[in-house]
């Protein structure tokens, strides 16, 4: 388990790291398409070591039953989330505009009316859901953390 946190907390501090404050000195250094390609490279790695350690977990009995009550609520935040997702790649202000210069909108139309970050809502609701209908260790730290940390 020790070994899928570390690989998570790359995963998440690597994006965290290189969205904010290295940004701007790795592309003073190495120009905006070497940086894309470093962000993507590293996304890559520590998205793959993520997925790696994860299948190395063993199988364990689910720590509560996935009844329909919560398979009914796990199917409405899917739809939600769904939505921000498709709503974030729709009319997306930060979009890239191929060079020109894009006018800012004066109001927050659709999905970003919501919430500045749908996709990333969007993916963190897949998450909740699918660890809470599937409640291994692996997938729900939340529920014991002596499972999770050593």
């Amino acid at each position: 388990m020790a070994a899928l946190v570390a690989a998570a907390l790359l995963f998440v501090g690597s994006h965290f790291l290189l969205s904010h404050p290295l940004r701007a000195p790795l592309v003073r250094a190495i120009g905006e398409r070497g940086f894309l390609g470093i962000y993507s490279l590293v996304a890559a790695v520590t998205l793959g070591a993520l997925a790696v350690a994860y299948r190395a977990q063993p199988t364990t009995a689910l720590l509560w039953p996935a009844g329909d009550a919560l398979w009914a609520v796990a199917t409405v935040v899917m739809l939600l989330a769904s939505v921000l997702l498709i709503g974030s790649l729709l009319g997306n202000p930060a979009t890239v505009t191929g060079g020109a210069p894009a006018a800012i909108p004066a109001h927050a139309r659709g999905v970003y009316a919501i919430t500045r970050h749908p996709m990333m809502w969007a993916f963190a609701l897949w998450a909740g859901v699918h660890a809470g209908v599937y409640p291994t260790p692996a997938n729900s730290c939340w529920s014991d953390r002596s499972r999770c940390w050593p």
